[in-house]
């Protein structure tokens, strides 16, 4: 029984989630409020292995303008040793040769599971056809897989500033 109980703790230590929440994920967020949710579980580089849409984006933002990314550790893996991090990349076009520039890097820290993030970044003021906003976690924690990935799709539309 002591076995089960330790297999059963250490598989819910190891999956942990990363979930993009605004702009949405691409897939379903079903059961996003519970730790260890299977649609919040990508460990495949360059976007959790989730193609993205077969058209363009329908969702616009403005470019040149702040924006609140929010994504949700689902559950957590901190190492206190070595911390790890939460980044946020935006990206233009599609495929797995896909530029990524970095937005933003957030520190992990000891939180509860679920734990929301809210995170203010700046859009690039150039027309996007198709961009991709992608979040990774990286666990630095070697009990754990060593990142978690997410991706969203949009467009970004150029601002009207000084017109």
């Amino acid at each position: 029984m002591l076995r089960v109980c330790f297999a059963l703790a250490l598989f819910s230590v190891v999956l942990s989630h990363l979930c993009l929440i605004d702009p949405h994920q691409r897939g379903s967020m079903e059961g996003i409020n519970e730790p260890g949710a299977k649609d919040c579980l990508r460990t495949t580089k360059q976007c959790g292995g989730m193609p993205g849409p077969m058209m363009e984006p329908l969702v616009s933002i403005m470019g040149g303008h702040m924006y609140n990314i929010t994504f949700q550790k689902n559950l957590c893996h901190y190492n206190p040793k070595m911390p790890g991090t939460l980044d946020v990349y935006l990206g233009n076009g599609k495929g797995k040769d896909m530029k990524m520039m970095k937005l933003k890097t957030i520190m992990d820290t000891n939180t509860t599971s679920p734990y929301l993030y809210v995170v203010e970044v700046m859009i690039p003021d150039e027309p996007m056809p198709h961009a991709v906003l992608q979040v990774v976690y990286n666990t630095s924690n070697p009990q754990a897989p060593p990142m978690f990935y997410q991706c969203s799709d949009f467009r970004i539309e150029k601002s009207h500033k000084g017109q």
